[in-house]
């Protein structure tokens, strides 16, 4: 190949990588949220929800606290730019979150009703996130709180935080949404497993 035709030929690799980093980046702004859990609850190790029986919960809805609250991943690989791809959002994570949380608890078995439940769970965001490098790693943190319905006190507080790790095509919109997903499988999986929560509950049925 002559020295003008690989002079060409790089300049098209080039805007080609480029063109092609660019759609990317432009493919994963502002994209609808999606639930999207490569695990059923069914697939999680057996917990004792004795502590659970007879009792319903509340989901209040979630405050995200996070600094920016639209941005839920980055891609740090640096494939063909030079600046990490960012993932964000047009949905709202907080009712998005707090739904699916609803959702998973019933999935394990946990009774969640709209009003006179036994206790009020409620939350806040304090990480949501993916990172994307040779893995998708989902991040979720939740600061918790277990509320008494008759009278509204705080009767426990703490903080759940779970990752999930998984291969995936680079800077993929479906491998953000399992990683997310999965982390929080994993975040409700997490409380109730939590002996101190579940004490709390049997204490003050």
């Amino acid at each position: 190949m002559k020295p003008v035709s690989l002079t060409i030929f790089a300049i098209l690799f080039c805007f080609s990588a480029a063109a092609h980093a660019a759609d990317s980046k432009a493919e994963l702004k502002n994209i609808p949220l999606e639930w999207k859990p490569t695990e059923q609850a069914s697939s999680f190790d057996a917990i004792d929800l004795t502590a659970f029986v007879k009792t319903e919960f509340v989901i209040k809805p979630f405050n995200d606290i996070r600094k920016k609250p639209q941005e839920i991943g980055k891609n740090v690989e640096r494939r063909g730019t030079d600046q990490d791809l960012l993932v964000t959002t047009k949905d709202n994570v907080a009712s998005w979150l707090t739904d699916r949380f609803a959702q998973v608890l019933t999935e394990f078995g946990i009774g969640v009703v709209k009003n006179n439940g036994s206790f009020i769970l409620e939350a806040d965001i304090v990480k949501f996130y993916v990172t994307e490098e040779s893995t998708y790693t989902g991040d979720v943190g939740l600061k918790v709180r277990l509320r008494s319905a008759k009278n509204d006190n705080v009767l426990w507080e703490g903080m759940v935080s779970t990752s999930s790790s998984r291969w995936g095509r680079s800077y993929k919109a479906e491998n953000y949404f399992e990683s997310l997903s999965d982390a929080t499988m994993s975040a409700v999986y997490a409380l109730l497993k939590d002996d101190t929560f579940k004490e709390a509950v049997l204490k003050n049925k």
